[in-house]
């Protein structure tokens, strides 16, 4: 199974642990991050991340939004885009989600 690892400061991990839910019921020890936290993870790993990954991590978070069905013109997934990510790339997954 593939897996991204992604690292995080010492004031953002407890953030992740507490909204972090169970990975699937037959592994129910193993908790990953909420849907939101791992958007603006990739939203960050985009923004400030290696050039290489760009493409692949576009297309997560195209993925991620489509598979949730959330809605990204929601004020509160607007302002995670803008907050971790850039305005090019919330309007960019918005209008490829619009065409999908």
């Amino acid at each position: 199974m593939p897996l991204d690892l992604m690292l995080v400061n010492e004031r953002t991990f407890p953030k992740l642990v507490a909204e972090a839910v169970p990975a699937s019921p037959a592994l129910r020890a193993v908790k990953v991050v909420s849907i939101r936290h791992l958007l603006a993870l990739k939203c960050h790993a985009i923004k400030h991340g290696h050039k290489g990954r760009i493409v692949k991590d576009v297309d997560d978070v195209i993925n991620l939004v489509q598979v949730n069905r959330l809605n990204i013109n929601a004020p509160d997934i607007r302002e995670l885009f803008l907050k971790h990510g850039t305005s090019e790339l919330y309007e960019k997954v918005q209008r490829i989600c619009r065409q999908g």
